[in-house]
């Protein structure tokens, strides 16, 4: 049920805009995007973008919070008979900007606004293909995210096979520790070197991964417990 305190607006300011901050949670915005459609043989911006992601709340409660609040107006698009841009509100510095697939070339021109990254590696061949080229495109491809802090990789087919990759690939301007990638399956979320361990276990000495609860080391000698792992909601 909610309540109503009658008193906030008697609040000193200092301490409403804090209150106001912290109601500002960082959130997953999915985000699609795809290249603008040519009109009238020429292109209004490099690509489209869209979202069913409802505003923030805060953004709907009175001036002072919307004031108060870091999000701003990005990713915009103009669509054919509208006199005005579209556009979602983003927090950089908090929200985590999710893509459906992999083409993370079409977050132009954001790419170097994006603090945190999530795109998903597609099912079938094309995941296929990009698990075959990442260890020697990976770097290249996450090079333009200059402020790039957090990034995950969602996966859904062939979760453990991808820590043969974690050797060899690389992340732009992402430090390594702050990479971790997600089974969509199960919710799993693992760093770099466990997901790695879990490949070792499961491929080369025929394990299962749920076996890995049961072990507190693998083969590396690095403790692997119930508690590296994580779940997420998405």
């Amino acid at each position: 049920m909610a309540v109503t305190f009658h008193p906030f607006p008697r609040l000193p300011t200092e301490l409403r805009l804090r209150i106001w901050a912290l109601a500002a949670t960082p959130r997953l915005v999915h985000i699609s995007a795809r290249p603008t459609e040519v009109v009238r043989w020429r292109r209004i911006a490099p690509n489209d973008f869209s979202s069913a992601m409802a505003p923030p709340a805060v953004m709907h409660v009175c001036r002072e919070s919307r004031q108060a609040a870091a999000y701003q107006k990005a990713f915009f698009t103009m669509v054919p008979g509208e006199h005005e841009h579209r556009y979602i509100w983003v927090d950089f510095e908090q929200d985590m900007i999710c893509l459906a697939d992999d083409r993370v070339d079409w977050l132009e021109p954001y790419q170097a606004d994006i603090r945190r990254l999530r795109f998903t590696v597609p099912p079938g061949d094309r995941g296929d293909l990009l698990f075959d080229v990442f260890g020697s495109v990976s770097k290249k491809l996450m090079a333009p995210f200059t402020a790039l802090r957090e990034l995950h990789l969602a996966i859904s087919e062939y979760f453990c096979a991808w820590g043969s990759t974690w050797a060899v690939c690389g992340f732009g301007p992402c430090a390594r520790e702050n990479v971790r990638f997600l089974d969509l399956n199960t919710g799993l979320l693992l760093t770099g070197p466990q997901l790695e361990m879990a490949y070792t276990w499961q491929w080369q000495q025929g394990g299962r991964l749920s076996l890995l609860l049961t072990y507190s080391k693998v083969s590396s000698n690095r403790s692997l417990t119930p508690s590296y792992y994580y779940k997420l909601n998405y």
